[in-house]
């Protein structure tokens, strides 16, 4: 059994040697480990890795690998049952929980949709898909790795195809393949701690049809391979960083990073491919991945606003307004809105399906109802925090104020709470709100795009229903006011 510790998966980003553009040139090695606006990152995943070695959380987050047999992080597992589905979505709200943001160790839930969909292939084309997917997975659970899921392209006119696209490299695709791999080009937009992760797993965004094959391509990439440059994204908090604060930064110890990650002629060897040109597999695919991911929501996204349920609880406790029944009843409506999505979540997981040779797949159309109702339902979570909190979200003076001695004194007394509580202890909830809510740790854009849009799971659903399930509710519906079916 080999469980990383923080402080060695800290070890193996710098080991890794991660270049990074940012602030208008380029850093590598160390400095990109411990830039302001990376280390957050680096800071919530490596408090992952020593969750797992805290006595008290081994049995919730550690199992036994269906593969090796060996001990192994619910981290890099692959659903076997039922119980391992509802225990990823609930590991997901613990985590998230404890460090009051997203904690990406999901790339583990596309892993049941790879190796169904590469049996598949192999067992239509004669390849060698499977037992690739098979052996990565056992060199992720051995190595206790992390994995950025490389899937949203460009997409440049959405209107057209892949391999209609004016730029052909709107798309990430295949220019070259030989007998000891292929070679990749193009960029994935969106990638969450792309510096802060041993591996990319590369997958459509979307469905893709006869004309792309070259664009359908899933494989493994290590994080720091030759031909990838790591371009940084901008935070609206990321200039507080800079300057050094604490208040204002919300969240005090962790934090955000994302990347544009440019696929610059990047070499895959073969063993690490799992769709090569295979085009009529990748609906597939698409369609098992976010099915196997979008449950995980109904952890990720509770975990995140259990958070900003206790800071809204905390400031109205300061205001002194904590029992005034229309703020209960406001923090009863986010609690219920909370439970909502992770029951969503634990609904898909239970009406789970066994895929021979791969794993246990949640309900396709509860999956993506979870992701939907996320999607909307953390809208009303910050709307009903922002309403208790008021406009202090947007009107606090910044900490530097606070620290300054000339008008300090007025601050701490304007701002002092209920009973004397402290000015301070006001503006770091309030910052840990804004943060939530507007900042570097936004709840809204994360539970609305993150792990795929709102509209593509209404479309996912639409589609997995127009068989059985809407059928069937038709003919129910004719049966019982009168209409005889064209058969009858």
């Amino acid at each position: 059994m080999y469980l990383k510790t923080g402080e060695e998966f800290i070890q193996d980003m710098i080991d890794m040697n991660f270049e990074l553009y940012i602030d208008g040139g380029k850093i590598s090695g160390k400095s990109v480990v411990n830039h302001p606006q990376v280390r957050p990152m680096m800071n919530a995943l490596a408090t992952t890795y020593d969750m797992q070695h805290e006595e008290k959380l081994k049995d919730f987050l550690l199992t036994k690998s269906h593969l090796t047999g060996e001990t192994i992080s619910r981290w890099t597992h692959v659903a076997q049952t039922v119980e391992d589905l509802i225990r990823k979505v609930d590991i997901t709200r613990y985590a998230n929980r404890r460090i009051g943001m997203c904690s990406f160790r999901c790339v583990h839930n596309a892993f049941p949709a790879m190796l169904a969909t590469a049996k598949k292939i192999d067992e239509a084309k004669g390849t060698n898909y499977y037992k690739n997917a098979i052996e990565y997975i056992k060199y992720f659970q051995k190595n206790d790795l992390i994995g950025c899921p490389a899937m949203t392209d460009p997409k440049g006119d959405r209107l057209l195809k892949a391999h209609e696209q004016d730029d052909p490299d709107m798309y990430l695709r295949v220019v070259e393949k030989d007998k000891d791999g292929i070679v990749l080009r193009g960029a994935k937009l969106c990638q969450t701690g792309s510096v802060c992760a041993h591996e990319k797993f590369v997958a459509p965004s979307t469905t893709h049809y006869p004309g792309s094959e070259d664009y359908a391509v899933c494989c493994a990439v290590p994080g720091n391979a030759k031909g990838i440059k790591n371009i940084s994204v901008r935070y609206s908090q990321d200039a507080r960083r800079k300057e050094g604060l604490e208040w204002d930064i919300g969240n005090v110890k962790y934090g955000f990073h994302e990347t544009v990650v440019i696929f610059d002629d990047v070499f895959v060897p073969w063993e690490r491919v799992f769709m090569c040109g295979e085009v009529e597999f990748t609906g597939m695919l698409v369609n098992l991945a976010g099915a196997c991911h979008r449950p995980t929501t109904g952890g990720c996204k509770t975990g995140w606003s259990d958070i900003l349920i206790g800071a809204v609880q905390a400031y109205a406790e300061i205001n002194g307004t904590a029992n005034v029944s229309h703020v209960r009843e406001k923090i009863t409506d986010m609690i219920m809105h909370n439970e909502t999505m992770y029951s969503c979540g634990i609904a898909a997981c239970v009406k789970a399906q066994m895929y021979e040779g791969a794993g246990m797949i949640p309900d396709i159309i509860l999956a993506n109802n979870t992701k939907y109702v996320a999607s909307k339902a953390v809208y009303d979570l910050v709307r009903l925090a922002e309403d208790i909190t008021g406009g202090i979200i947007t009107t606090l003076p910044s900490e530097r104020e606070f620290k300054n001695p000339e008008i300090a004194h007025y601050l701490a007394r304007f701002y002092a709470g209920a009973d004397e509580k402290p000015a301070e202890h006001r503006a770091r909830i309030v910052r840990l709100i804004e943060n939530l809510t507007y900042g570097a740790g936004a709840l809204c854009h994360s539970a609305a795009h993150g792990g795929g849009s709102g509209q593509a799971c209404k479309i996912t659903m639409y589609h997995a229903s127009k068989g059985e399930p809407l059928q069937s509710r038709v003919s129910d519906a004719k049966r019982l006011c009168g209409i005889k079916e064209e058969s009858e």
